[in-house]
């Protein structure tokens, strides 16, 4: 199924019209998310609430964040009005079981603490047959490995792609794949079926 906001190219999500523009990595989970009316996404790295807004103006959804302040997510209320922010740990997701048809997430290469307990909360927050994104922000791989090879740079302990779908599987995702959607960003998927 190919929904709407896949079928669209990326200089759909620079509408100048709409007033919203999203960066690399919300640009690239916005393109490669399936959603469609009346389904319940959830944003586990909502920092400015721009990917939320840009889906909610596009669809009629039901759209969630999770804030890392209670500063954050108050102002993220103002920004996003429709949305349900709150202040919580990725870890620790606050909804019950099965409330997302999508689960967003964000993670920086150079960080290596992403906790598997996080994939897990959205594992069990997802609906049977839905999408878990995870935009990896960083050089691509080959890049990574000739800089550790060369002594250039600091890459001990960055988060890999394989690493980042082993994560994945472990936490119950299955059909993971990942995949470059743009320079700098790649994009880890999975499901969970039913």
């Amino acid at each position: 199924m190919l929904n709407r906001v896949q079928s669209q190219s990326g200089l759909f999500f620079r509408e100048i019209g709409s007033g919203i523009r999203l960066h690399g990595a919300q640009r690239a989970l916005a393109q490669w998310a399936i959603v469609d009316d009346y389904n319940h996404v959830l944003d586990l790295h909502c920092r400015d609430g721009r990917l939320l807004h840009s889906l909610a103006q596009k669809f009629s959804l039901r759209v969630c964040g999770i804030a890392r302040d209670t500063a954050s997510a108050k102002s993220l209320c103002a920004t996003v009005p429709d949305a349900e922010i709150f202040c919580a740990r990725k870890e620790d997701i606050p909804w019950r079981d099965e409330s997302f048809d999508a689960v967003f997430d964000q993670v920086n290469k150079n960080d290596d603490s992403v906790e598997p307990a996080s994939f897990r909360e959205a594992f069990r927050v997802l609906k049977p047959n839905g999408q878990f994104l995870v935009a990896l922000k960083g050089a691509p791989e080959a890049v990574s490995c000739a800089c550790d090879i060369l002594g250039i740079g600091e890459h001990s302990g960055h988060t890999s792609p394989r690493g980042l779908l082993r994560m994945m599987e472990a936490a119950g995702f299955a059909d993971v794949s990942f995949r470059m959607a743009q320079p700098m960003v790649g994009i880890a998927m999975g499901w969970k079926r039913a």
